[in-house]
């Protein structure tokens, strides 16, 4: 292919051209050649013979190339022709038009005479600009052609090789696959279960939550190790991730540990995210709904409207259809009649005992809340913070306001929680209560349940915040999916619980209440008392009204 070449350059340009060509032969990249300045580079003849049968990108202008990300793959080639008399400038031109696009192969011919110095001065700034693989080489050389690059790992060191005879220098490497011990700077934002802050048996500070465990493994596969930046805001004011993507924004740290919801309403903010690590829900945890009460159970089981309905049925059963039998001229001994009614009676006392029995033993729930008109009707309200629920719809908020107890103090919300108050419903993320449920497996029964059906947000993409031009943003994709491929996400988050209880910060306990069978007392049978009082009653002004009926013929026929 080199062959074609109308002007022979010098043999080291050869040797160099060869070097590079099998990055864009290989995986059929494009090539995007900047020279803003229109620099005489001697990649000139290159692109004029060997590389027509590759997509080309040629900028000439002294401005940022617009839209390179939304336009084209990551599967670049850069190849850079500069000044040196004003290469700062150009390089940022170059920064800013590779946006997300730190990890591309980028081959920088400067057209002057230039030795270390001026390397050094170069590819320092491309270290600024988190350009990593980053070679050049001046096109004015005396004797033989030098290509420098840079180490940036475990501190920026410069490389300088020389194209001597068959020697072919690796100009591109994965610096990322070896940090060599550097420290990523993680910034945590120090929440339960996300991470958190303990001492260990010897007295030492470490830190805990399944974040931190993702950062924590993340920075090992990369061979590096962990810079822990302590929080200054204070806890409860202002929002962790409103303040930490300050941090990420300006270089002060490269991993926010804090789950930040996705948001696609602003652009600009989708690059403050990392990949998505998980799908997360906001909905509401719920009181396990209680056994219904002894008195329920009685009405369940005989209620005035079946108590009357009974009573109606023995009267047409034993009174009106044996009279009609007699106007029909079909004759029922009396004694069939007494026993029929001493079973009917017989078999309701007994089913109606069976019933109780078995109620009273295993007694069913209360009607279970599916929704939030349920618990409207219900009167249980749910506990939240004042600044979540004005994130929540309009609509929403203007229908089901009275069905919130709010407070300013999240503490407030955590301790109610944490320790299963039952007398509030609460806001809770699937991430959380994952730990919830692990602490409930130690209880004689569960006290809340997780509600799909009553939720704020669903499915909602989670990620960490990270720099926009983070060098680290790639590699964390790829680890990311292979953590969740290989179930280490939900292992991680239902083992934060017992990480919390090793650190001290929560118990092994049961705040289940037990369930005591009592015997049944005096106004648990008010029921039943109040059937007898009205049968009774009933049957006394019948017979009342039978004697007043008699006594008044009596008293009729004496006069």
């Amino acid at each position: 292919m080199l062959s074609n070449i109308s002007v022979t350059p010098a043999p080291e340009l050869v040797d160099l051209y060869g070097l590079v060509l099998k990055f864009l032969l290989s995986s059929e990249a494009t090539l995007f050649y900047f020279n803003p300045t229109g620099q005489k580079c001697s990649w000139e003849t290159l692109l004029r013979t060997n590389l027509s049968s590759h997509p080309q990108i040629i900028w000439y202008r002294e401005e940022t190339y617009p839209g390179l990300y939304q336009r084209h793959s990551n599967n670049l080639f850069v190849m850079a022709c500069l000044s040196s008399i004003s290469y700062d400038g150009q390089l940022k031109l170059l920064a800013q038009s590779l946006t997300r696009y730190r990890l591309v192969r980028v081959l920088i011919e400067v057209e002057a005479k230039g030795g270390s110095f001026l390397a050094s001065q170069i590819l320092l700034l491309c270290q600024q600009y988190s350009m990593l693989n980053v070679a050049l080489y001046f096109s004015r050389w005396k004797r033989t052609l030098s290509v420098f690059s840079y180490l940036a790992f475990p501190y920026f060191k410069v490389l300088k090789q020389r194209l001597l005879g068959s020697f072919r220098p690796n100009i591109f490497i994965n610096q990322l696959a070896d940090l060599q011990g550097y420290k990523i700077r993680i910034q945590p934002d120090l929440s339960p279960p996300n991470s958190f802050l303990y001492r260990d048996r010897h007295g030492e500070y470490r830190l805990g939550g399944y974040l931190w465990r993702i950062v924590e493994n993340f920075s090992r596969s990369l061979r590096g190790d962990t810079q822990i930046l302590y929080p200054t805001w204070k806890k409860g004011k202002v929002l962790a991730a409103e303040y930490m993507i300050q941090f990420t924004r300006n270089g002060s740290s490269d991993i926010g540990v804090t789950a930040a919801m996705i948001t696609f309403k602003h652009e600009e903010r989708y690059y403050d995210y990392s990949y998505p690590l998980f799908d997360l829900s906001w909905c509401t945890m719920l009181p396990v709904d209680k056994p219904l009460g002894v008195k329920v159970i009685f009405f369940r089981i005989l209620s005035p409207g079946l108590a009357l309905l009974l009573l109606l049925a023995f009267i047409l059963c034993f009174l009106v259809v044996p009279q009609l039998m007699k106007l029909l001229g079909i004759t029922f001994r009396g004694r069939l009649i007494r026993v029929a009614s001493r079973i009917f009676a017989l078999v309701m006392l007994c089913s109606s005992s069976a019933q109780l029995l078995s109620l009273l033993m295993s007694p069913p729930l209360q009607t279970r809340i599916k929704n939030f008109d349920d618990l409207l009707s219900s009167g249980l309200k749910i506990f939240g913070i004042n600044r979540e629920f004005y994130f929540l719809d309009g609509g929403f908020r203007a229908k089901y306001a009275s069905v919130f107890h709010l407070t300013e103090n999240p503490n407030e919300l955590y301790d109610n929680r944490n320790y299963f108050n039952t007398s509030w419903a609460y806001t809770i993320t699937s991430i959380k209560w994952l730990v919830i449920e692990a602490q409930q497996r130690h209880f004689a029964h569960p006290v809340f349940r997780y509600s799909q059906d009553m939720c704020f947000s669903s499915n909602q993409p989670w990620g960490l915040l990270i720099a926009p031009e983070s060098l680290y943003r790639e590699p964390l994709q790829h680890f990311t999916l292979n953590m969740n491929q290989a179930g280490l996400m939900t292992n991680w988050m239902t083992q934060s619980f017992y990480e919390m209880v090793r650190a001290g910060r929560m118990t092994i306990k049961d705040y289940s209440r037990a369930r005591v069978r009592k015997r049944l007392r005096l106004k648990d049978l008010r029921m039943c008392w109040l059937i007898l009082a009205v049968g009774l009653g009933t049957a006394t002004g019948v017979f009342t009204i039978e004697l007043l009926l008699f006594y008044t013929n009596v008293f009729l026929n004496s006069l």
